[in-house]
């Protein structure tokens, strides 16, 4: 009896396993059902599968972005708001896996958890989607990036709320081009770079060597430097774009001068400047709603000396998102915690039953609140004494830094970067740039992001 009861238990225990296992399967196909079936990498779906008889996307002032008439989907009247848009609306198809129509699929078709997305026409009832962008705002910068590959990201730091996701290239919807897939002038169409493409920062990583500086080296604002244009380090030259003399902390920044934020990198060490990269949202993944981003990366672990203090110019081995890098500045604005961005401002209930709107949340302390304050200080200081506060716009004060990104060993062909927030308290905006190949951030970023910002301002305060 016994040598059957000890040869039985294994079989219950199996039994009860798999008993355990079924319920598992059962509670998250309940939950998850609508999700999985709406994923891109369902075979089943297909240009327009599921939008014949989708809701509605609006921007967050009503504006009609996406509906559907007579079983096709169909897209705003304007060309340009089109293509402007296409990277956070989405087209027909499953391609762009961080867009609306690909996200949110299974709300705007209307899925029922017996018939799939394949219920009768009569019974669905596609929810409508609005959204926190504003279609102007998108479109400005847009129009401001031109023939440039790049993104734009401008978002509400108080309220987590993004109301510019831009991305190129992009396309028009309602007319996909024939030579998407193999015409060099569309790669990446399907990526929003805003959510997705991870760049090397440049300069702009700055304000993390900064914040590292004021965490771990007592009285660093008063360290002082000089300047020749070059310096060895590691054995090796760091170079800066000009001899920028005697310079402290505050005027380092300023100035950008590379020799400076490279010894404070290699000062700081490995350990530390990881520490900190870390705490700002690096070697991590972020989610807007049910969207997740691409990975921001900060790793030194097997950096010599010279590239440890490239490292602390934004190069080596370091790469940022567009919407890292604009919650980076919203969290010095915001006293170091930056709000989660957020896309979706509301989805209704069925038959298109109004919906409360969403909020966001505080995402995690990315420094403390004193070296929060200094480097919006010292960011306000980079715009009145070097870009000026009339290249981004007339009616905010703004605080910026701009990054010049090397992706050749020529030096040529840089990324053009530009972060920052305006300090009104009727505009808490904070905001990223980047243009591909632009060469320089000040000449090729701000003026996309001066754009975008005195849209937005147009927005809350001539509407």
């Amino acid at each position: 009896m016994k040598k059957t009861r000890t040869r039985a238990l294994p079989v219950l225990l199996m039994t009860l396993a798999f008993f355990v296992g079924i319920g598992y399967f059962v509670f998250n196909l309940s939950i998850h059902a609508a999700e999985w079936a709406s994923m891109p990498m369902n075979d089943h779906l297909s240009d327009n599968s599921g939008l014949e008889h989708a809701g509605t996307i609006t921007d967050r002032n009503g504006v009609v972005l996406a509906y559907s008439e007579n079983g096709k989907r169909k897209y705003h009247d304007d060309y340009t708001m089109r293509c402007a848009c296409m990277p956070v609306v989405g087209d027909d198809s499953v391609n762009n896996s961080t867009a609306i129509q690909t996200a949110y699929r299974s709300d705007l078709s209307g899925y029922s958890f017996i018939f799939g997305l394949g219920q009768p026409d009569m019974l669905k009832t596609g929810k409508n989607i609005k959204l926190t962008i504003d279609g102007n705002v998108q479109k400005a910068a847009y129009q401001a990036l031109g023939q440039f590959k790049g993104a734009a990201v401008l978002y509400n730091y108080k309220t987590g709320e993004c109301l510019c996701l831009a991305s190129t290239p992009t396309y028009d919807p309602m007319n996909k081009p024939q030579d998407i897939e193999t015409n060099d002038a569309y790669e990446g169409a399907y990526i929003n770079r805003a959510l997705s493409a991870a760049y090397p920062p440049g300069s702009t990583f700055k304000l993390v060597t900064s914040a590292a500086a004021l965490r771990y080296i007592d009285n660093v604002e008063n360290r002082e430097y000089d300047c020749t244009g070059s310096d060895m380090i590691g054995g090796k030259p760091v170079i800066c774009y000009e001899i920028n003399g005697h310079v402290d902390l505050k005027e380092a920044l300023k100035t950008s001068c590379n020799s400076y934020f490279a010894h404070l990198a290699v000062d700081i060490g490995k350990q530390k400047m990881t520490e900190q990269a870390k705490k700002m949202g690096f070697n991590r993944t972020w989610k807007l709603d049910s969207i997740e981003t691409g990975e921001s990366t900060y790793d030194v672990s097997k950096a010599t000396t010279h590239e440890l203090a490239w490292s602390g110019v934004g190069q080596y081995k370091v790469m940022e998102t567009p919407i890292h890098m604009a919650m980076i500045s919203a969290a010095i604005a915001n006293g170091g915690t930056p709000m989660m961005p957020m896309l979706v401002k509301n989805v209704s209930g069925d038959f298109g039953v109004p919906a409360p709107d969403r909020q966001s949340a505080a995402a995690e302390q990315m420094m403390r609140k004193d070296i929060a304050d200094k480097l919006s200080e010292m960011m306000d200081y980079c715009v009145d004494n070097n870009y000026g506060n009339w290249s981004f716009s007339q009616e905010v004060n703004v605080c910026a830094k701009t990054g010049t990104a090397e992706v050749s060993d020529s030096g040529e062909d840089a990324h053009g970067w530009v972060t920052g927030f305006v300090t009104d308290e009727d505009c808490p905006f904070a905001f990223a740039v980047i243009v591909e190949h632009g060469n320089s951030g000040y000449r090729a970023a701000v003026p996309v992001a001066a754009a975008m910002l005195n849209e937005a301002v147009k927005a809350v305060r001539h509407s």
